[in-house]
């Protein structure tokens, strides 16, 4: 089932997309929802982030592909309100960015509130899965170094690409993902290859902070290539859908 958050009228409303049509959800988003009636077709609705910024939180997996170096859990870092953006609308490059490059992801929706959930347990949290691109300035992990904590890479507006919509029932480690440029593949890889799976992500998270209904893990990426100004750049999940954002110029 996808479900979709999307501006019809002049009203942001959650709804079910089969096809090409999109359908009244019945109950509520993240308990148990079902496909109502027709509103409309696909076409005459835009697709928003599926996650509200006022409410939910999305959490970010740092360095969860290739080897564990000794590490017992990945990095942890969040990716400000204002870095999100929805299917087709655009990235802007930062105006005192030297290079910018693509991280797809798998963004995994949690749908109870979870709060220090063991791995065997944590997949009763899940309420589907999504599209992230996790873009990043790269040349700045290095050029803030000795700055604290600076995560200044990953915190531009519009950094955070997610979407189409959310996808239940899949099995979120066990999905193709792939990242195109301007129609070549840059990335074709697994969510198999995450050093830590999906149980093991919401538990490790967990134990740090409450994950509530909504909030999204970005589950980290299986390679990045540059994106620059002029590029079409799309994620594309197994069983999920693809994720199209224009590259623009900064003011």
């Amino acid at each position: 089932m996808n479900i979709a958050r999307f501006l019809r009228n002049d009203r942001v409303q959650w709804g079910i997309i089969e096809g090409e049509e999109v359908r009244a959800l019945q109950g509520s988003v993240f308990g148990s929802p079902s496909p109502g009636r027709v509103l409309c077709s696909l076409s005459e609705v835009r697709l928003l982030a599926p996650i509200d910024t006022r409410t939910n939180k999305v959490v970010a997996a740092a360095a969860n592909y290739g080897e564990p170096d000794g590490r017992d859990g990945p990095g942890i870092f969040l990716k400000q309100p204002g870095t999100v953006v929805a299917h087709n609308e655009p990235i802007v490059y930062p105006r005192i960015c030297r290079s910018v490059i693509h991280e797809a992801e798998l963004g995994i929706v949690i749908g109870r509130s979870a709060r220090r959930v063991s791995a065997s347990d944590a997949l009763d949290y899940v309420f589907g899965y999504t599209c992230v691109n996790d873009v990043s300035a790269s040349e700045m992990t290095t050029s803030d170094v000795g700055r604290g904590t600076s995560m200044r890479v990953k915190h531009f507006d519009t950094f955070c690409p997610i979407g189409p919509w959310i996808t239940t029932g899949l099995d979120g480690d066990n999905l193709r993902i792939q990242c195109r440029v301007n129609g070549e593949t840059h990335v074709d890889g697994s969510t198999g290859g995450m050093v830590w799976g999906v149980a093991e992500l919401i538990s490790w998270m967990s134990e740090v902070m409450t994950l509530n209904p909504g909030d999204i893990i970005p589950g980290g990426c299986p390679g990045v290539g540059e994106i620059n100004v002029g590029d079409s750049v799309e994620v594309e999940l197994e069983g999920i859908g693809v994720l199209r954002n224009p590259v623009v110029a900064d003011f």
